[in-house]
């Protein structure tokens, strides 16, 4: 019998492996075959194409991508106007060509400035461009292309009669053993060479004296643009955020390179250098990766024109890549008037919250501000990087109006003073990292007895204070920081995100740390607008872009900075030699897909639901609010929303424990259940507070509603011993014409208050958006 199973499961996975290898197949099969010549060997210069193809962008745009390394000298827009190849790079050069005839878009330029420039040793005394009279100088063959460096000794009145050119033998040891007096060299290579032998050098950079030029220009024919556009565009948008992603991991795309590229024979250590000084050069003021200016282009052609490559007659045409506006938002007349009179944001951000904000290179990536690049394509919307060294900074710049936008900020009443914002676009569960040896089930009132660090000006300092009025917080300036201060016993704690908790302590190899879920409150993230903009369409702008955002590109967003590695192909002919193994293999990735999409879906429900009364959470209720105010403008329906919180909460916690707490909270929870209708949306706003929203109810509906509730909470038995009977207050209103989130919530609570203040278990209603309540309490015995 056994024998018999073992044949029958044999048999199965031999099935399962052909199915999967036929897939696999297919799945290839799909894809719209694509080349890409270099300009050169393998190395860090070309990196954003090898990890667009090995991470699986390029396939998710379903595309299989071949890429070729140089091999002689054949003219890069020669080999993609014969069909040879797709797509090529080349230098600035290609705008001449495209002035003198050739039928070439450019897509995108890889560097904003050339790393080409002169190599010297220290010890020949050249230091600038005039003291290279009469010298050798080793060029490539196509040296009357690098027009920057030409351009250069021009500047200095030394012409190509001035000085002696050879040929370049590529050989670092020619400059230092004095066979050339200077050698044309990329910034990212050469230097580092003769660094690690110890030479002395200097860089003459044609961009110190005036000319700046693109290099590594993307481009394509015209024939290709126009025929097949959407596979143009969709090899342009992955190489893009391959590019983003190797800047982002540079020791990662170095090992990457090490073990599939590496024709040049470099150590690891060379290509993290050069991808450290490439990354310098890659991104534009505003933080943009491979944008092309016409104006760049018109100052590049006059020196084209200086050296008789282009005629005086000269137009530049259509050169620069123009994608098509597919996904640009539906805007009315006042929104497009103000996005053409404003072009520019100053963004701040979060310079040490990774993966979701982090500042590198005088840009800000990660989650956040891969979100803002979402509304800035559907929009149209363009900004300007303000960096700042800690996240207390972006909110003073916020505060003193030096910034514009802060790309993700959480709501609080206090920064409502000097920010809008927008609808919440991410959230995530709010932890807490303690020494491995602290009880996972500690109260939270016990563990701000003791300092907990919270990032300096986080929302969360003004939640917790309204919480725990006496909480024992000690602001810190990074994640790193606080960790730190864990691990050395000057802080209990650190409130952060699950995420950016470990992020930080992979990265830095901390231990004696873990998580644990206390705090049962979570970071809603919105774009935060400066109050200067409270009166024009900038807030709704955004939040359409927001609301236009698909959940595949969320979790696009997040597995591009949470969980990703790289893919390689499989040969499966070896799967067939040694079944018995990868069957077992196959079984455990089948178990662990399942396992990781059950965590998704988990992820999912989280950033829906709170975790301790599983009812929405504050980012829900949002979302809630933000389309009843669009139904009731469009269609002038009323609806009207319940705010109320438990009576004496604190003192129920004090007196009987935080698990009795938060079983009083799962009880509420199921009487929202009973006594809700199915319309209704009801959830926790945080701590035991809760907000109900009631669609197509007057103030009249809402009121009786709320008191319903406050019977059904009055009557119920909670079970404690000795009898302690739990209350709720509540405060009513309808939103009016003109009224906002802010506002409508803002006067729900002025009339919760009121209730509080006239001897709770009582409810209180507020009318009209002129913030002036009429309230009507009702004693209740």
């Amino acid at each position: 019998m056994l024998l018999h199973a073992l044949k029958l499961l044999s048999l199965l996975l031999l099935s399962l492996l052909a199915s999967i290898s036929h897939g696999s197949e297919s799945n290839t099969d799909n894809l719209t075959p694509v080349s890409l010549q270099l300009i050169w060997k393998h190395q860090f210069q070309f990196a954003g194409y090898y990890v667009a193809k090995h991470k699986g962008f390029y396939q998710r745009a379903g595309l299989d991508v071949s890429i070729h390394e140089f091999e002689n000298d054949e003219d890069p827009v020669a080999t993609v106007l014969s069909g040879k190849r797709d797509f090529a790079l080349g230098r600035s050069t290609i705008l001449a060509q495209r002035i003198n005839g050739a039928r070439i878009t450019a897509l995108l330029a890889t560097f904003q400035s050339s790393p080409l420039m002169l190599l010297t040793t220290t010890a020949s005394g050249i230091s600038k461009p005039a003291d290279l009279r009469g010298k050798r100088i080793m060029m490539t063959s196509d040296a009357k292309k690098q027009v920057e460096l030409l351009a250069m000794l021009h500047q200095s009145g030394i012409t190509e009669a001035d000085f002696e050119r050879q040929n370049h033998s590529f050989d670092i040891n020619d400059l230092i053993d004095g066979n050339t007096d200077a050698m044309a060299s990329y910034l990212s290579n050469e230097p580092f060479q003769l660094m690690k032998k110890g030479v002395g050098y200097t860089m003459i950079r044609p961009e110190k004296f005036g000319f700046s030029m693109y290099s590594d220009l993307l481009f394509t024919s015209d024939t290709l643009l126009h025929e097949k556009p959407e596979l143009v565009e969709a090899f342009r948008q992955a190489t893009i955020e391959g590019w983003r992603y190797a800047f982002s991991h540079i020791e990662e795309t170095a090992d990457l390179i090490l073990a599939e590229y590496n024709s040049q024979n470099r150590s690891k250590e060379a290509l993290v250098y050069e991808g450290e000084q490439l990354a310098t050069l890659a991104f534009d003021q505003e933080g943009r990766f491979g944008s092309i200016s016409e104006e760049k282009l018109n100052a590049i052609s006059q020196l084209y024109l200086l050296f008789n490559l282009i005629p005086s007659d000269y137009t530049i045409g259509n050169f620069i890549y123009q994608p098509k506006d597919n996904n640009r938002l539906s805007l009315n007349h006042r929104e497009q008037q103000f996005l053409a009179n404003n072009p520019t944001f100053k963004v701040c951000g979060d310079p040490l919250w990774e993966p979701y904000s982090q500042l590198t290179f005088n840009r800000y990536e990660g989650v956040i501000p891969d979100y803002l690049q979402l509304i800035s394509e559907r929009t149209g919307l363009q900004f300007e990087t303000i960096t700042s060294q800690v996240w207390s900074q972006s909110i003073a710049a916020m505060k003193a109006a030096k910034c514009d936008i802060i790309a993700g900020a959480m709501q609080t009443p206090n920064r409502a003073q000097y920010m809008q914002f927008s609808h919440p676009y991410l959230s995530m569960p709010a932890v807490l990292a303690v020494r491995s040896d602290t009880p996972a089930d500690m109260p939270l009132q016990e563990i701000f007895s003791h300092p907990v660090a919270i990032i300096e000006e986080s929302a969360f300092i003004e939640i917790i204070r309204g919480r725990i009025p006496d909480a024992n917080i000690v602001p810190v300036a990074s994640v790193t920081d606080g960790l730190k201060r864990i691990q050395s016993g000057e802080v209990f704690a650190l409130l952060n995100t699950p995420d950016g908790l470990s992020s930080a302590i992979s990265q830095r190899q901390l231990s004696g740390i873990k998580v644990i879920d206390q705090v049962r409150d979570t970071w809603d993230i919105s774009v935060a607008i400066n109050r200067t903009y409270q009166d024009t369409p900038l807030l709704s702008i955004i939040n359409k872009a927001i609301n236009s955002i698909t959940p595949a590109e969320r979790d696009e967003i997040r597995n591009r900075w949470i969980r990703i590695t790289f893919e390689h192909e499989t040969d499966y002919s070896l799967l067939w030699r040694f079944v018995s193994i990868i069957s077992i293999v196959l079984l455990f990735l089948i178990y662990r897909y399942r396992l990781i999409h059950m965590h998704n879906q988990q992820l999912r429900e989280i950033a829906r639901h709170d975790q301790l009364t599983g009812l929405y959470n504050r980012r829900m209720l949002n979302d809630a609010l933000t389309d009843s105010i669009e139904i009731s403008r469009r269609y002038k329906r009323p609806f009207s929303i319940v705010f109320f919180d438990l009576d004496n909460f604190k003192e129920i916690n004090d007196r009987f424990g935080h698990n009795e707490g938060d079983r009083v909270l799962k009880v509420v929870a199921d009487i929202l259940h009973s006594n809700c209708r199915l319309s209704d949306h009801y959830g926790r706003w945080g701590g035991e507070e809760f907000l109900i929203v009631l669609p197509e109810s007057t103030l009249k509906d809402a009121q009786s509603s709320a008191e319903k509730l406050r019977l059904a909470i009055e009557k119920h038995d909670f079970t404690f011993s000795p009898s302690t009977q739990i209350t709720g207050s509540f405060g009513v209103t309808q939103f009016e014409p003109g009224d906002t989130i802010n506002s409508v919530i803002d006067r729900a609570d002025q009339a919760l208050y009121r209730a509080k203040s006239s001897g709770k278990n009582r409810v209180c209603k507020a009318q009209g958006n002129q913030r002036k309540t009429v309230a009507e309490l009702q004693e209740n015995h």
